[in-house]
C-alpha cells in the first residue's frame, strides 16, 4: 500500500511503516512502540477519516472498535 484515501485526499504514505489500527485504550501503548521500532513518529488520523476499505475497523492489540489509525505520511 503506497498511499490512502485520508480525508477526502489521496496521501501518500511509507510502504515500509506499517498501519495500524488501535483503540483509545492502546493508543499510547502503540504510539510509544511504533517509534522504538520505526523510529518516526506515526501520524494519527480518526479511523473516520480514514478511507481505505481493507482498513481493519479492530484495535490490533485486543480487538475491540478502533478509533485511530497510526500510519507515515509522506511530507508530512
Amino acid at each position: 500500500m503506497n498511499q490512502l484515501r485520508i480525508q477526502g485526499k489521496e496521501l501518500p504514505i511509507y510502504p515500509e511503516h506499517p498501519v495500524r489500527v488501535v483503540c483509545l485504550e492502546h493508543l499510547e501503548r502503540e504510539l510509544d512502540d511504533y517509534v522504538d521500532k520505526y523510529e518516526v513518529a506515526p501520524d494519527t488520523f480518526a479511523l473516520s477519516e480514514v478511507d481505505e476499505p481493507g482498513l481493519s475497523h479492530s484495535c490490533m492489540v485486543c480487538g475491540a472498535e478502533g478509533k485511530i489509525v497510526l500510519l507515515h505520511v509522506k511530507g508530512m
